[in-house]
């Protein structure tokens, strides 16, 4: 199911993403935001699967994109729709990054919106409540 996404987006999933997806991550509502000291609840994991749902990853992405960074690529939404991202700063091939995107402050300056939140997925699930 993600490789077709992978296919359509030209990126590839952090290995702990592909793992955990339909394991547990479902289960973690609440995000920690170390430099805001700040919880952010997650109102939704972007589907992988229904290519349907307005929430199916390549939709929120493509829907997005032109007021997203190019680099960033939504995995979740929050509770004020504002994106959890991946953050492909080093190559859309790399490792990415995880990123914080504020939806509202994307209106006045896109790279303002973004506040990268950990430097790895691993580093992300210890962010998770």
């Amino acid at each position: 199911m993600y490789k077709k996404i992978e296919e359509i987006l030209n990126i590839k999933f952090p290995i702990d993403y592909v793992e955990i997806f339909n394991k547990k991550l479902h289960e973690f509502t609440s995000l920690y935001l170390p430099d805001d000291k700040e919880i952010v609840k997650i109102k939704e994991y972007c589907s992988l699967d229904n290519e349907r749902s307005e929430n199916y990853l390549p939709n929120v992405y493509f829907r997005e994109k032109n007021i997203l960074l190019d680099d960033l690529i939504p995995f979740a939404i929050t509770e004020y729709d504002d994106y959890i991202c991946f953050y492909f700063n080093n190559g859309r091939k790399q490792e990415p990054a995880i990123a914080f995107f504020s939806y509202d402050l994307a209106y006045e300056d896109r790279e303002e919106a973004v506040f990268q939140i950990a430097d790895n997925f691993r580093e992300f699930l210890d962010l998770l409540r």
